[in-house]
């Protein structure tokens, strides 16, 4: 908003810009008055008009420019590279654009256009170019490539030359056990777990006529590159063995949006559609068996005849048509909603029982189907009805609805446990196998409001129920029940204080944890157990267990001085698995956190900030070996067992940011701070032995120092640099080489450790 502020006109002289006196302003008559008054009228409104382009124009530009540089890293490192593609030692390239084409203030067919690069000289790069005509219509397209290293220096005993089929080596010596292999370098194969992700977006917007417009937009990404995955061979708790794999990652989704929609000052609608197709170019993985035949395992599974292969994940699709739409009933009353429904398939073709013909020649019963064809149809609702009572009180009531109907058939499958045995189709058979087309629907009722009590103090509080039901599940049906209540008061024009409190409760229908285990296997194998089931009765799955959650925080913002703030929250949360006997019992998580702010000047800033948080969580567990053993281990409380995790982690940092040289010169500093510890207690009862584990340590150290220098009104030089120091010991992968574990062969894998320094120059140039 511009102000223009009228002065009385008095007799006197009237005094050039030069200094000297001109001419003397003689009092108005009524008729001079007027055409004065027309014609300032005249020159205020062309010099409002001017004011107004000039403040358009300052609001609306932006800083055009382009950036070219050089950066330097010192050292490899996947785990410090993992998010900013900084994992490669050696230079790198900076190169960024921003472009802007704003319209003119008065252009009649205003055409903006908007071109942003990012990273173009990392493996993390971004190009956007985006245009259109406000109103009328809009184009976007814009490509973005991440690329991600989990971890270096791996090992496998696979030449992984051919992705889809690894094979061991000519000289391979087999053995029961890793204790009889060498495994040793040539023998093994170094690989990395480096994954690269590309997506293209192109999106249109075209509005037909007035409160009408169309819209639709296509994405396309392709993932590739290595992850880790274990392929196992064995039928039993006894005799499994199993080794690290490479396996190759080809992914390709692409994603289509296309909608409808209708605005006016009461009423919205939208019609869209959204379609999902996710393709995987490697279906699945075969690989050699490395291990002899051992007890157990049918002639001919061992090295070198032994085979496997695993499923990757399958092409699928899903399809879904939507209505949404809002309705303003009155200026206090809203009802907003949308229903959707839509629909999952797959249908790829299933691998065979075994990839080891020497055991496929013992099926009698082949596979059901050629593949699963499987089916889900979903449906959402969500309705929302807002409401104001009056300018201090507020509401909202939503319901929301999650169904997926799964179509899928259900089916008997004779399975060939881990390429290992031959199949038994008989009718005690536990191969005998049914897969579960298990059912989901999810309801929530909420209600919540706003209360404004005074001036100082505003109150918020939310109940809601929700009930979650499952076929073939554990639990049948799952209720929970919340309430929140939250308060800020501002107890004075420096301090300010606020409150939340949760309280949830959850329980549902009569607990069976066999349901699933009875369900899948043919009647003619449980009834022969003399317990019928898997795992332990008393065993509750988190998620469906009965709990009660509680939460509590609090925090104050005090501004001692016009220069100094200071923020502090605290908050506690504890969730207890009340009737849990065997499984996670109970989690607690607090923390504590403090921010501090001086900012004594507009070209002078700093901040200081501390954090800390604790983690616990308690877990009992039972052992108890197999077969006819169950019922008399069950009955022994010395197999019993309990793990204690305590978890800590504090963090510090400060930041300082300053401007010299009339603004010439900027300076920003950050530092951080974090050490992380997790300790876990084992006892356990005088059955089993247990020994203490180390803890587990993460230290990170970080600082970043930024600055800008204006050489001139268009270039300004730019100068970074990056320290950060990370170092972990975990005893799960420290020292822990391929044949550390008698039956399994390990990738070799080691927790992190790294000092890296980043340093980066380059210049900004600016134009219009």
């Amino acid at each position: 908003m511009y102000r223009c502020t009228a002065r009385t006109i008095r007799p006197g002289w009237a005094r050039r810009a030069d200094g000297y006196d001109d001419q003397r302003i003689e009092p108005m008559t009524t008729q001079g008055f007027q055409t004065f008054t027309m014609a300032g009228a005249l020159l205020l409104s062309t010099s409002v008009a001017a004011i107004e382009r000039e403040a358009f124009d300052q609001l609306t530009s932006a800083e055009n420019h382009v950036e070219i540089g050089l950066g330097w890293v010192s050292e490899d490192s996947a785990r410090f590279g993992r998010y900013n593609a900084l994992y490669d030692d050696g230079l790198f390239l900076v190169l960024g654009l921003d472009y802007l084409v704003q319209p003119r203030f008065d252009d009649p067919a205003p055409l903006r256009v908007e071109v942003t690069a990012r990273d173009l000289g990392l493996g993390n790069r971004h190009l956007l170019v985006r245009s259109g005509r406000q109103g009328r219509f809009g184009l976007e397209a814009d490509y973005r490539e991440r690329r991600a290293r989990r971890g270096d220096g791996l090992v496998t005993v696979y030449d992984s030359q051919n992705r889809a089929s690894l094979r061991l080596p000519e000289d391979w010596q087999a053995a029961p056990g890793t204790a009889g292999m060498n495994l040793q370098l040539p023998v093994l194969h170094e690989f990395s777990l480096v994954q690269r992700r590309r997506q293209g977006r192109v999106a249109a917007s075209v509005n037909p006529a007035e409160r009408w417009q169309v819209s639709a937009q296509a994405r396309q990404e392709d993932r590739d590159g290595t992850h880790l995955l274990a392929g196992l061979f064995g039928n039993t708790g006894g005799n499994p063995r199993a080794a690290f794999l490479p396996v190759p990652v080809d992914y390709r989704t692409r994603l289509v949006d296309l909608n409808l929609d209708y605005n006016d000052r009461r009423r919205q609608f939208r019609l869209a559609y959204h379609g999902s197709l996710f393709t995987n170019n490697e279906p699945g993985l075969a690989f050699e068996n490395p291990f002899s035949t051992i007890g157990g395992w049918a002639p001919g599974s061992g090295f070198p005849d032994g085979r496997g292969e695993l499923a990757l994940p399958p092409d699928n699709q899903f399809h879904q048509l939507s209505l949404a739409s809002g309705w303003q009933f009155s200026p206090n009353l809203r009802l907003v909603g949308q229903v959707a429904s839509g629909r999952m398939t797959q249908n790829e073709a299933f691998l065979p029982y075994t990839a080891n013909p020497l055991l496929a020649q013992s099926i009698v019963q082949p596979l059901p189907a050629d593949s699963l064809d499987g089916r889900i149809d979903t449906t959402s609702v969500h309705l929302r009805l807002s409401g104001r009572q009056s300018s201090q009180l507020s509401w909202n009531a939503s319901y929301r609805l999650d169904d997926r109907n799964n179509r899928t058939e259900l089916r008997e499958w004779v399975y060939i446990g881990g390429d290992s045995q031959l199949q038994d189709a008989g009718p005690a058979s536990s191969r005998r196998r049914y897969n579960l087309p298990q059912d989901y629907r999810h309801q929530r009722l909420r209600l919540d409001g706003q209360w404004r009590i005074d001036e100082r103090t505003r109150l918020a509080s939310a109940i809601q129920r929700s009930r979650t039901e499952r076929s073939l599940s554990a639990r049948d049906q799952v209720d929970e029940s919340l309430l929140e209540l939250s308060v800020r008061h501002r107890a004075s024009q420096r301090l300010q204080l606020g409150a939340q409190a949760l309280w949830a409760d959850r329980d549902g229908s009569e607990y069976d944890g066999a349901a699933g285990f009875l369900a899948s296997h043919d009647s003619g194998y449980t009834d022969t157990l003399a317990g019928q089931w898997a795992n332990i009765p008393s065993l509750r799955m988190y998620h469906l267990a009965d709990r009660r959650r509680q939460r509590l925080a609090l925090s104050a913002g005090l501004t001692p001085h016009e220069h100094w703030s200071l923020g502090l929250e605290a908050a506690h949360a504890s969730d207890d698995y009340r009737n849990t006997v065997i499984g996670l019992t109970e989690s607690q998580q607090q923390s504590l956190s403090g921010t501090l702010t001086w900012a004594p000047a507009r070209n002078l800033s700093a901040h200081l900030f501390y954090t800390w948080e604790r983690l616990s969580s308690d877990q009992s567990g039972f052992s108890f070996r197999g077969g006819p053993n169950r019922p008399v281990d069950l009955a022994n409380p010395e197999r019993a067992w309990e793990v204690d995790h305590r978890d800590r982690i504090d963090t510090l940092g400060a930041g300082l940011e300053r401007r010299l040289l009339d603004g010439r010169l900027q300076v920003q500093l950050d530092w951080v701070k974090a050490r992380a510890r997790a300790r876990q207690d084992v006892s356990s009862g005088s059955a089993l032995s247990t020994a203490p584990l180390p803890t587990v340590r993460n230290d990170l150290d970080s600082i970043m120092l930024r600055a800008s220098y204006r050489l001139s009104e268009p270039l300004s030089l730019h100068l970074r640099y990056w320290f950060e120091r990370f170092s972990s010991d975990d005893w799960a992968l420290d020292q822990v080489g391929p044949d550390q574990l008698a039956n399994i062969i390990l990738p070799g894998e080691s927790s992190p450790d790294y000092r890296v320094h980043v340093a980066s120059v380059s210049l900004r140039y600016r134009f219009d």
